[in-house]
């Protein structure tokens, strides 16, 4: 029982809408807990609702039924939308709704879409609305978002450990990466170095354009020398960002493929696979990366890597413990220290450390 509500038994459960939370990073982070949900309901059919730019993530995956996609910009934007994506729900009569995504809306989303059984933190104003409200750890540490996720099903599934999270490529993901690389001249047995020079939360996230370039020149040198198939450097990025990716790749010495913009998620997904290396700011492809166990070198700045470091496994963290870091900002008010103050030589060191031993084809 939680908050004194009805027990939610697994067997009496048909239909559960799982909302995830919005941000790319924190959707990859949340698999864990959503793969948890499976194990608990067996028997369940579980969909996922998620915003547009994040739903491709959970298309195929094992327990998942089906995905819906909220599009809070066009057909769902506003209360008239919100009714309209309310409407939807309610015809497929779903009997529990988990909110991972701790927004006012998605309770009330619940609410208007008659689904008996609300699930979530009591957060953002809404236990009202919640037929199981599960209290919000309080501790002053930081909680890996990883483990917070993981935390709010403890009364729910019993686990208490989160592993991982872990991303797999479909063959025809795999295919649509294939043909896109081939389109800009790389190769299967190609060597591949990605680089993330952008960060869709903000640019106090972002690590000098000029310093990614310097960084991936000398690792392609360094790559050079261990493998006998060519090194190619590609840099990706979300819509927006492909000035950047041009900035990064006129500042560097090698010639670079410049993906920014021009993938799907699922195709980056593939891409990301192919990488033997993958140097980036704390965004949403770090954490793609790494679930897709693809060794990263991620720069963090404004944002804790307690809460928000890739989670376990081959991932290195370089930042610089200045003052007013983590200040969790979208923009520096000041003179951008926590990130000015990483240099090249520490993002290469790192990066030579996470490929030692590492045999690149």
């Amino acid at each position: 029982m939680v908050g004194g509500a009805v027990t939610i038994r697994p067997d009496g459960i048909g239909k559960i809408l799982v909302r995830v939370p919005n941000w790319m990073g924190d959707a990859v982070m949340c698999l864990p807990a959503l793969d948890a949900v499976g194990r608990a309901f067996p028997n369940s059919e579980i969909s996922v609702l998620a915003r547009a730019g994040v739903g491709e993530l959970f298309a195929g995956r094992p327990g998942v039924h089906r995905v819906v996609i909220d599009d809070h910009r066009g057909a769902h934007a506003g209360w008239r939308g919100l009714l309209r994506l309310a409407r939807s729900l309610r015809r497929e009569r779903y009997d529990l709704a988990l909110l991972f995504q701790n927004a006012f809306r998605a309770a009330w989303l619940a609410v208007l879409a008659g689904i008996e059984m609300r699930y979530g933190y009591a957060t953002d104003g809404r236990r009202w609305l919640l037929t199981h409200p599960v209290e919000r750890p309080r501790s002053n540490r930081a909680l890996h978002q990883v483990q917070y996720y993981m935390n709010m099903l403890l009364p729910l599934v019993g686990e208490t450990s989160a592993p991982a999270p872990v991303l797999r490529v479909s063959p025809e993901e795999e295919a649509m990466a294939n043909r896109l690389l081939q389109e800009h001249g790389i190769r299967a047995a190609d060597v591949l170095i990605g680089l993330n020079p952008g960060s869709v939360y903000g640019g106090a996230k972002r690590w000098p354009p000029e310093r990614f370039a310097s960084t991936a020149d000398r690792l392609m040198v360094d790559v050079r020398q261990r493998s006998p198939n060519p090194v190619r450097c590609l840099i990706v990025g979300g819509p927006g960002e492909e000035a950047l990716g041009e900035a990064v790749a006129r500042r560097m010495l090698s010639n670079a493929v410049v993906l920014s913009g021009k993938t799907s998620l699922r195709a980056l997904k593939a891409v990301l696979k192919r990488c033997c290396l993958f140097v980036t700011n704390d965004t949403g492809p770090m954490h793609m990366a790494h679930a897709l166990g693809v060794p990263v070198v991620a720069v963090f700045g404004p944002t804790d890597p307690a809460a928000t470091a890739p989670f376990h496994g081959a991932a290195s963290v370089v930042r610089s413990p200045v003052e007013c870091s983590p200040c969790q900002l979208r923009e520096c008010p000041i003179d951008h220290r926590c990130m000015t103050s990483v240099s090249a030589d520490q993002v290469v060191r790192a990066a030579q450390g996470a490929l030692a031993g590492r045999v690149t084809r």
